[in-house]
């Protein structure tokens, strides 16, 4: 393996399709991660006897204290308890022309769109597509516009933030094509 092939890629380059939007470019994506809890929370309990330890109190006398020896270390909960959970994703981009983010959002609030699968592909420096996520069922759930200030000289920006149903790693590149 050369070093240019272990070299990681650069987070400045990425693609983001949605059969709900239009070909739209993004300058941020949020929210691309995923964290496993226990559905029940269960903590191991130790069943060894407490040591006693000597301790002087404020006064300088002796005491007691009771501290619990370690236990065995918890278990990992079983597949079938587990839970993947995923942060709201938020796309963001430069105001333009372009409606589409606020008419995917005004759709959903009107129960005229459905839930649609956002895929994120990472691009290398010539453009192709080497590592894809997609969150399934993805649906709008913020519309931010920009925030306007007189004596700045800033772009303006919206923003888009989905819920979705868990986030896969694709396997097929075929879905970041243009």
């Amino acid at each position: 393996m050369t070093a240019a092939e272990s070299d990681p890629y650069g987070a400045h380059r990425f693609r983001v399709r949605c059969d709900a939007l239009s070909k739209l470019g993004f300058s941020e994506v949020r929210g691309l991660s995923v964290a496993v809890e226990s559905a029940n929370g269960d903590e191991s309990r130790s069943d060894s006897p407490p040591s006693e330890t000597d301790r002087r109190d404020r006064y300088g006398r002796r005491g007691r204290r009771v501290r619990k020896r370690p236990g065995p270390r918890p278990r990992p909960p079983s597949p079938s308890r587990r839970e993947a959970s995923s942060p709201p994703l938020e796309l963001r981009r430069g105001v333009t022309d372009d409606q589409s983010l606020w008419a995917w959002f005004r759709a959903w609030v009107d129960g005229e769109a459905t839930p649609q699968d956002v895929c994120i592909c990472l691009l290398d420096a010539t453009g192709e597509p080497v590592r894809g996520w997609v969150c399934r069922a993805a649906t709008p759930v913020r519309w931010t516009g920009p925030h306007l200030v007189a004596d700045a000289a800033a772009v303006a920006t919206e923003s888009l933030e989905l819920t979705h149903e868990g986030i896969d790693a694709l396997t097929d590149l075929d879905e970041c094509a243009d």
